[in-house]
């Protein structure tokens, strides 16, 4: 985990011990500094839960953080036994900002060693140790942002509501205990760890009427179907009034996808790297995928080397940003998404005759995202919005889907998937992730299958492909 993140926990400690040594007392009878440590505990249960899996790393990170023991097993005990998992759960405030939202209770040492002010210290600690905790798998989830993102509100009003109709407030400074350091010439020298993907250019080209194909043969998508096509014209006929002498109509180079999880997002921007290289306005059609973790570093300096290294990347292709509306700054002073969106935004002035940039993420947090900074709502002049699939759509995917794994339905089965389909798009709500949840239930039923295959002794080719509806 990163430096900085351990040292904003042991400045947060710190204070803690200094309350115990003090004689804060907390209910429950824990120390501060325990407490602070159950609610950090509980913190990590609940993003690591959020989308619907908890990986090993998450695990050990819990574990190297704060000196637990977890396994899987005890992990899930300890989110059942203190109920994270419970819709109001964000209704119980951490007992130890409590405790930290009062001046009384913090010790003058604090003060003295200049650790300004507690509650902005105590957000930014969730913050960042939250942000680290939901990479450390080196990939982040859209449930996972928007979790963290609720929890951080969470704390944002509780602190803001202290603060209007609180106890009055020992005057200090307007800053947080957050160091930075100047980056040395080793360093600027040093390759900067790339996290991300990149999809490599085609060897022979690309074939303009083989990717239009590929793009017309996308389950569902009609809407994004026909924004492509009117680009595709348009930039064909500014091709013909370049070579009359004529001057081009202006085009969209930059985009915003607006959708939720699963609708398609990433692999149309993969289409699009290739068809804007098929018509000459690419040089290499590749494509590069990125996320905030790929963008943003730890140290002052150290992000606007990393922005430019992806973007060194991506010339010649696409720059493909999911869930960008993260890297905008809603949190404390000392974030340093700020500096890649701007590093970001003079980079594709510098490159805007061979890159294209696509940011993606969900309509209402893009907004803020494309606000963040005055020159990006000039750049991303094009916003194509990616609908959620309806019933019939999902049931298209799924048999594709069967298909690549070489499975097909039972007549009976086919039944039973449409009901369950129409179940899903009738009780769908904010965490609803289209394809994805298709791609997982195609998983459980593989399972269900295996698992009645198996209970039924020998069996035959025929039964191998075939889900039957107590799979499903």
């Amino acid at each position: 985990m990163a430096q900085v993140n351990y040292m904003l926990y042991e400045t947060l400690k710190r204070i803690a011990d200094e309350m115990d040594a003090n004689g804060i007392l907390l209910e429950g009878n824990f120390s501060a500094s325990e407490q602070l440590r159950m609610d950090l505990r509980d913190f990590f249960c609940y993003l690591a839960i959020s989308d619907g899996m908890i990986q090993k790393e998450e695990i050990k990170y819990i574990n190297k953080l704060l000196g637990y023991s977890f396994d899987e097993n005890t992990l899930l005990d300890t989110i059942r036994r203190n109920r994270i998992a419970d819709r109001d759960y964000l209704n119980h405030v951490p007992l130890s900002l409590i405790y930290f939202l009062k001046d009384k209770n913090i010790p003058e040492v604090a003060y003295n060693q200049k650790y300004y002010d507690i509650r902005k210290l105590y957000y930014y600690t969730f913050q960042e140790l939250g942000r680290s905790f939901i990479a450390c798998n080196r990939r982040v989830d859209d449930k996972e942002i928007r979790s963290l993102t609720k929890y951080l509100l969470m704390l944002e009003s509780q602190i803001n509501g202290f603060m209007r109709f609180g106890e009055d407030r020992v005057e200090v400074p307007d800053t947080i205990p957050y160091k930075t350091r100047e980056v040395s010439k080793n360093e600027e020298e040093e390759e900067i760890p790339f996290v991300g993907k990149i999809t490599e250019p085609g060897d022979e080209g690309y074939d303009l009427d083989i990717l239009m194909k590929e793009l017309n043969d996308l389950i569902g998508l009609d809407s994004v179907k026909k924004e492509v096509k009117n680009l595709v014209n348009l930039l064909q006929i500014n091709t013909l009034r370049e070579q009359n002498g004529l001057k081009s109509a202006p085009v969209a180079r930059h985009f915003v996808f607006t959708g939720n999880p699963g609708t398609g997002k990433t692999t149309v921007a993969r289409l699009l790297s290739k068809i804007y290289c098929a018509l000459g306005i690419l040089s290499k059609g590749h494509m590069v995928e990125v996320d905030r973790s790929g963008l943003v570093a730890g140290y002052m300096g150290q992000t606007s080397l990393k922005v430019k290294q992806v973007l060194d990347k991506a010339k010649g292709g696409v720059l493909f940003i999911d869930e960008a509306y993260a890297l905008s700054n809603h949190g404390p002073e000392g974030d340093f998404g700020q500096e890649a969106i701007d590093t970001l935004n003079k980079g594709m002035e510098d490159m805007r005759e061979d890159l294209i940039v696509i940011v993606a993420g969900y309509p209402d947090l893009m907004e803020d995202f494309i606000d963040s900074n005055p020159g990006l709502k000039s750049r991303f002049n094009k916003t194509i919005a990616f609908p959620d699939y309806d019933a019939e759509d999902l049931e298209a995917i799924f048999l594709y889907m069967c298909k690549e794994h070489e499975y097909h339905l039972a007549p009976k089965a086919l039944d039973v998937l449409k009901e369950k389909l129409q179940s899903m798009i009738e009780h769908k709500d904010e965490n609803f992730g289209n394809a994805r949840d298709i791609r997982n239930y195609l998983n459980v039923v593989i399972e269900h299958q295996a698992n009645r295959l198996i209970g039924e002794g020998a069996v035959d080719k025929e039964q191998l492909l075939t889900f039957m509806p107590e799979d499903m």
